[in-house]
This record gives structure tokens, C-alpha cells and sequence, in this order.
């Protein structure tokens, strides 16, 4: 039987923020699998969990919430061992079990910004 469970970003990672992997344009899809329209309908960013040992989350939003920021610097700035932290406060994060699956996350939100972590 399968299970859900909603929670927000500091359930799953220890903290409202998490290291940014990954940004991509999100399109539509008819029934026959292709692409519907060359039009994005959204924006997903791949976050590491650093409080869950870099699991994945995709979080899906309906508008890109960081224009300034481009998928190449992300990569730059992971590769470089100099990554970038976004906070999402109001991330909402889906848990859900299915039959011989294991367990799933993912994630939608309306905000979302970079932040510079202070050091001690």
C-alpha cells in the first residue's frame, strides 16, 4: 500500500537551505510522450541535502525564481568546490512509498534565493 507524507525542506535536510546542483526549464508533454510546446511551463532546481548525506530533490516551480543565476554557473561553482546555497522557506516537500520502489521526494515551491553562509 502506498504511503504519503507532505513535509517542508527543514524536515528532510536539518535546514531551509541546501546546495544548488542543477537548474533546468520544465515543458509540457502530449499523451504520446513528445513535447507539446517549445514554451517552458516552469523552472526545476536539483538541490544536494547536505542534513540527508547529498540526497537529490528536485523543486519544481511555476516561474524561474533565480533569472540571474544560469545552469553553467551552478556547474562551475560545484565543480570548484564553491557551491552555491538556496534557501526555499516555503518548500514543500511530498515523502511517498510505493510497492517496490523505496521511498521517493519531490518537492514545489514560490520562493527561493541564494544565500552566502556565514562562517565562525
Amino acid at each position: 500500500m502506498p504511503y504519503k507524507l507532505n513535509v517542508d525542506l527543514t524536515a528532510v535536510n536539518g535546514r531551509d537551505f541546501a546546495i544548488l546542483t542543477g537548474k533546468a526549464d520544465i515543458f509540457s508533454y502530449g499523451s504520446d510522450g513528445k513535447r507539446a510546446s517549445e514554451e517552458a511551463i516552469g523552472v526545476k532546481l536539483t538541490v544536494a541535502l547536505q542534513g540527508a548525506r547529498l540526497a537529490p530533490l528536485t523543486v519544481k516551480f511555476d516561474y524561474d525564481p533565480l533569472p540571474k543565476v544560469t545552469d553553467e554557473e551552478i556547474e562551475e561553482a560545484v565543480m570548484n568546490c564553491k557551491p552555491l546555497f538556496v534557501q526555499i522557506p516555503d518548500c514543500a516537500v511530498s515523502l511517498f512509498s510505493s510497492n517496490g520502489s523505496g521511498i521517493g521526494m519531490t518537492a514545489t515551491a514560490q520562493t527561493a534565493q541564494i544565500v552566502t553562509l556565514n562562517s565562525k
